[in-house]
């Protein structure tokens, strides 16, 4: 070997050395690390799934659906089940023993294990490749760091009624904050795997071309996709003009080996929400794919209204990106 391809791969070792004292544990990071830079890229392809899991019904749900995924992009899963590390405010310290709270997440640690043992089996029973581990600390952090060694983030639907569901807020935060488009997977149901019959929604927004060509893998599988297209705001008439009617956008998918199907609002009585789960159930969607729209300001979420309505509502998964 020589000196140059000896320091290339110093290089690469001291990165994947970094990467796990900062607590990244996805093997793809240490590749990433140090071949990201090169300027030749491959075509975007779905190889590296994060896998957010916790004690939930509707952790079957998503378990099942990215090893379906993996299945079939032939892609390795990295699961994650956090527990939190609990943070005592400074006016109940005193009354607060240290031994109590490590006796607390010792406890909490312990049952994480037990419940990815039965994970495991079910990954094991499917013959695809799951890198799991039960870590320690605020999961939206730790999601958000491993999404940037990620192709996709898998995530559940918040369910009030599930004491166990870790969901909560996670596709609200992790939609902006992470790096990777998320799956938002529903809580309750008998899903199909998703992928076949797709409902692809299109405004010409940046946020929809976004999500659109993160899905493209997906899209090119399927057999089946609809496009759900809705003109831009009337008032911003320069997008008005420039807006691509739904051929010019079946041309664009036909150019990437897609057939699509082109739809649109007809009754403008109903919510965009509304025709969207209209459009899904009338085609018998087993995906949604779709711009998440809204902004982050410091800490707070701000989601636009049809983003927030499906993410609670949609009984398919959902595509997401920003």
């Amino acid at each position: 070997m020589g000196a140059r391809a000896d320091r290339a791969l110093t290089h690469v070792n001291a990165e994947a050395d970094n990467l796990k004292h900062h607590g990244i544990i996805n093997p793809a990071a240490i590749y990433a690390a140090g071949f990201m830079s090169s300027d030749r890229r491959a075509p975007m392809e779905i190889k590296n799934i994060l896998l957010h899991l916790d004690h939930s019904k509707g952790c079957q749900n998503r378990l099942a659906t990215a090893l379906g995924m993996a299945k079939k992009h032939d892609a390795l899963i990295t699961g994650l089940f956090v527990v939190p590390d609990y943070v005592v405010p400074s006016y109940v310290e005193a009354q607060i023993s240290v031994d109590l709270i490590t006796d607390v997440t010792e406890k909490a640690l312990h049952r994480a294990r037990e419940t990815l043992v039965g994970y495991q089996q079910l990954v094991d029973e499917a013959e695809v490749t799951m890198d799991a581990h039960v870590v320690e600390g605020q999961v939206i952090p730790i999601l958000r760091e491993h999404s940037k060694y990620s192709d996709l983030l898998i995530l559940g639907q918040d369910d009030p009624e599930d004491p166990d569901n870790a969901s909560y807020g996670l596709a609200d935060a992790l939609l902006f904050e992470g790096a990777c488009a998320c799956l938002v997977v529903p809580h309750s149901g008998k899903l199909a795997q998703p992928g076949e019959r797709v409902l692809l929604t299109w405004n010409a927004s940046r946020e929809s071309a976004r999500a659109l060509r993160e899905a493209m893998p997906l899209l090119q599988s399927a057999t089946t996709v609809v496009v759900l297209s809705s003109e831009p705001d009337d008032s911003d008439t320069s997008i008005a003009r420039s807006h691509p009617h739904a051929d010019e956008l079946a041309r664009f998918l036909e150019s990437h080996g897609i057939e699509s199907i082109s739809s649109g609002i007809s009754d403008m009585d109903i919510g965009p929400s509304d025709a969207i789960l209209g459009q899904a159930a009338e085609m018998n969607a087993d995906l949604i794919v779709m711009g998440a729209y809204g902004h982050a300001r410091l800490r707070e979420i701000i989601l636009g209204g049809v983003t927030r309505d499906l993410l609670k509502l949609s009984p398919v998964p959902i595509f997401m990106a920003h």
